[in-house]
């Protein structure tokens, strides 16, 4: 059996959780002590152990920064916390990179 693009699609978009079905979440928030401003979200009764090894040799020791119950309506710092609630619910996991440098790079000679 071959999958066409639209079935290939569907199976794709059936992945995705919808922001209305989403139900409000307590995680617990881990920062990495390899990757500096590397975070990961992981539900209340989540262990890190249970994540892929290639994931926890990448993300290094944890370090506890607190616990949060996440919401749709809840403002976070760099992402909607729907777009964590749905990288939880998805993957069991949401893992938070630090934001691009959008500072411009100086050139040698101004940095002496």
């Amino acid at each position: 059996m071959t999958v066409d693009g639209t079935n290939k699609a569907s199976l794709e978009s059936s992945k995705e959780v919808s922001v209305a079905s989403l139900s409000d979440i307590e995680v617990k928030i881990f920062r990495s002590s390899k990757k500096m401003d590397t975070y990961i979200y992981l539900p209340i009764e989540a262990e890190f152990d249970d994540l892929p090894e290639a994931l926890r040799k990448q993300f290094g020791r944890t370090v506890f920064v607190m616990e949060l119950l996440l919401t749709t309506s809840l403002k976070l710092a760099l992402f909607d916390a729907a777009t964590v609630m749905q990288g939880i619910a998805k993957d069991g996991f949401f893992l938070q990179f630090p934001p691009p440098n959008l500072s411009p790079v100086l050139p040698e000679e101004l940095l002496e």
